[in-house]
């Protein structure tokens, strides 16, 4: 369950355990002894302003255990971490998982499956470094199932495309590959795609509570309302995720440039180094790239850029508040 590699980066008395929930103001943590309620040390949330640097589900972390409680004095070095923007315009960061061998991008091929958020979810998981592939589910509601893979592939380029009904467990064996002793799997996506009917299938029982759809627009109701992650027999881990449809993008730069590879590649061959490929003389991408793809490209590189700005602001802006706050102090130090 815990890796050895993981193991001996921990001394005694601290134990390493692996976060399986997150809760509002604590954890449940898995270890060789078991799974118990955790806490983070005072001085770990004083020094880690950043949400990212706190736990989250995936995690493994330095604990001292006492007798059915524990205190999480640590989080080891991490694989990756699966974040997005806060909503509503936060500037805050929030993490999702951590740890992740393949993030599975969850669409339902029905009202749900949008070429958009698709590519946003590529964009995100290729920017921190998750593995990723696509699962269409629901795949026998769909009355041309191929032209669902064939937009998907379009879209993933060299990503695997899987697709299955895990209502009925079609082609749950294309999970294969990705299990095993050690390995971590997780699931995003909107609410009603079905991530945790898949994950019972997984499990081989009903786990997880399971909602169905509206019927007018196919949308989901939040059935998971927390991240959580199960272990399956084999030893695989999975992690279920509460449905998103917002998604906010940052650090993102690295990530539109390989999800959009098509034009990053035959943007080496416009005349200007510059090209924005709109009415510039002599571009590559323009006439070439389709439409409504280079549309959806420019809009996520805005994003990404502005993003970028926005977060040298954050850190400008902190920096100013560390340095106000020490000179505050020192001068009154030398008043007294």
């Amino acid at each position: 369950m815990i890796p050895e590699n993981f193991k001996a980066l921990v001394k005694a008395p601290l134990v390493c355990a692996r976060v399986v929930a997150q809760n509002r103001d604590s954890y449940q943590i898995t270890s060789e002894d078991g799974e118990v309620r955790a806490e983070i040390a005072g001085v770990m949330r004083y020094k880690n302003e950043e949400t990212t640097e706190l736990p989250v589900v995936g995690d493994f972390v330095a604990a001292e255990i006492f007798d059915g409680f524990a205190i999480i004095k640590s989080v080891l070095p991490r694989a990756n971490l699966f974040s997005r923007r806060g909503v509503f315009r936060s500037h805050s960061m929030q993490p999702i998982a951590a740890n992740i061998d393949r993030l599975f991008l969850v669409m339902a091929v029905n009202g749900d499956f949008s070429r958009r958020r698709l590519e946003r979810y590529m964009v995100a998981a290729t920017a921190y470094g998750v593995p990723c592939a696509v699962l269409l589910n629901k795949i026998d509601l769909a009355n041309d199932p191929q032209s669902f893979l064939d937009e998907a592939h379009s879209i993933s380029g060299e990503l695997p495309v899987l697709a299955v009904s895990a209502l009925n467990e079609i082609g749950l064996d294309a999970f294969r590959p990705y299990m095993g002793k050690e390995k971590t799997i997780a699931f995003v996506g909107s609410s009603g795609v079905g991530k945790s009917t898949l994950i019972n299938r997984l499990l081989n029982q009903d786990l997880h509570a399971v909602s169905g759809v509206r019927e007018k627009d196919d949308r989901g109701k939040h059935t998971t309302t927390r991240r959580c992650m199960v272990y399956l027999s084999d030893g695989t881990a999975v992690i279920d995720t509460p449905g998103m449809r917002e998604f906010g993008l940052a650090d993102a730069g690295v990530g539109v440039e390989k999800t959009f590879s098509d034009v990053s590649d035959l943007a080496n061959e416009c005349r200007f180094r510059d090209c924005k490929h709109d009415t510039e003389p002599g571009c590559a991408v323009r006439g070439t790239v389709d439409d409504s793809r280079l549309h959806s490209w420019r809009k996520l590189e805005r994003e990404a850029a502005f993003e970028a700005r926005k977060t040298d602001r954050l850190l400008a802006e902190s920096e100013r508040k560390k340095w106000r706050a020490i000179h505050k102090e020192a001068k009154r130090r030398q008043r007294y």
